[in-house]
């Protein structure tokens, strides 16, 4: 044995070559149901029906309606049972397909449904309040012009419709935005406060604002660039309008709808976010709601199709072909998950009993 040579070494040091096991992965599928979150203990025993069995598909269909509205879809909805929903050595989970029933309406009462304007002879913002619903381009203008009616310098207003690929003659150019004039010799513009408002109020108008297409014409400003300071709060520097066409609606609720669940993303070192200065974490997937399919849709309801969306109920399914997957602690099972749905502005989307969005999903688990 020459220890001398360049190419010696010593092979006992060699790491021992051992075998090794090796496991193939597996994976497997959690079905999640939002009804599933209903037990005997949600329907209250004033209602005479205590003594009906559990059984879930009952208290599914009854549920939304008699249940408490705490109990909801959308803001921490909580699934459990008595058993584990699902075991296994488990390393990651990913949500893999999400069906939204998305039934929040055009107006909701407390987030979107108040309009503040200063008319001719007023000097203060009035405010007035749009009732709950789903409406159209051509429904909420009647609405919004009804309303604007009860302010007495605005009693003669109008407000007319953008115009439709249905009622546009041939050669017509279309009006994107809300046409709105004060008549009689008044003048008004839209502002985005009021006096002793709240911040949830002065949220409550912007979104309006948001929704039927406020710019910066219709706060009475121009140029339509803004390269002037910011104004006050109500807009007092403006120039009031006797007519003014708004910029284009936007009927959608929200953009957008982000899926956040605590559970599934508790072992996670690094937790999904956004850019927003709320952002709530835990995000484990997002629903933009142009993606919902257009086809369904009555022509009439036509303009442009972008206006659709948030004109009524929608049920459409999301399929992540890349999902996010979630780290898993391999020796804990899933015995609870939780969902809340957020809108774009990171609050938890709206629900009653009357207007009960929905949603199951599909959770995939791997080894």
């Amino acid at each position: 044995m020459d220890v001398g040579a360049d190419n010696f070494r010593f092979e006992l040091d060699d790491p021992e070559k051992k075998a090794r096991t090796i496991r193939y992965p597996k994976t497997a599928e959690l079905h999640l149901d939002s009804l599933d979150r209903y037990v005997q203990g949600n329907i209250p025993a004033t209602y005479g029906i205590a003594t009906i069995s559990d059984e879930q598909n009952f208290l599914k269909l009854i549920g939304p309606i008699l249940a408490s509205a705490t109990t909801n879809a959308t803001n921490n909805c909580r699934i459990q049972t008595k058993r584990n929903l699902i075991y296994g050595y488990m390393c990651r989970v990913a949500l893999t397909q999400f069906n939204l029933s998305f039934k929040v309406p055009t107006i909701v009462t407390g987030y979107n449904d108040l309009c503040a304007v200063i008319a001719t002879g007023s000097g203060v913002p009035q405010v007035i309040t749009i009732p709950q619903g789903f409406y159209n381009l051509t429904t909420l203008a009647a609405q919004l012009q009804t309303s604007l009616r009860t302010i007495v310098a605005l009693s003669a207003a109008t407000v007319v419709a953008p115009t439709s690929q249905v009622t546009a003659a041939p050669l017509t150019s279309i009006t994107t935005g809300f046409t709105v004039t004060a008549n009689g010799g008044s003048t008004m513009q839209f502002v985005y406060g009021f006096l002793n408002a709240s911040k949830a109020q002065q949220l409550q108008v912007a979104r309006f604002n948001r929704l039927i297409g406020v710019n910066r014409a219709g706060a009475g400003y121009t140029p339509d660039v803004n390269l002037a300071p910011a104004p006050s709060p109500y807009n007092s520097t403006a120039v009031p309008w006797a007519s003014a066409t708004l910029g284009i609606p936007n009927f959608r609720y929200t953009d957008y709808v982000d899926i956040v669940s605590q559970s599934l993303s508790n072992y996670m070192d690094t937790k999904p976010a956004n850019s927003a200065i709320n952002s709530p974490g835990s995000v484990m997937g997002r629903i933009w709601l142009t993606e919902y399919p257009l086809s369904s849709q009555a022509v009439n309801n036509g303009y442009p199709q972008d206006g659709m969306w948030g004109m009524g109920p929608m049920t459409f399914t999301k399929t992540w072909n890349t999902p996010m997957w979630a780290q898993w602690s391999p020796n804990q099972a899933i015995n609870t998950v939780d969902i809340t749905l957020l809108d774009q502005f990171g609050m938890p989307l709206p629900w009653s009993s009357t207007y009960p969005t929905e949603w199951s999903a599909t959770v995939q688990v791997t080894e």
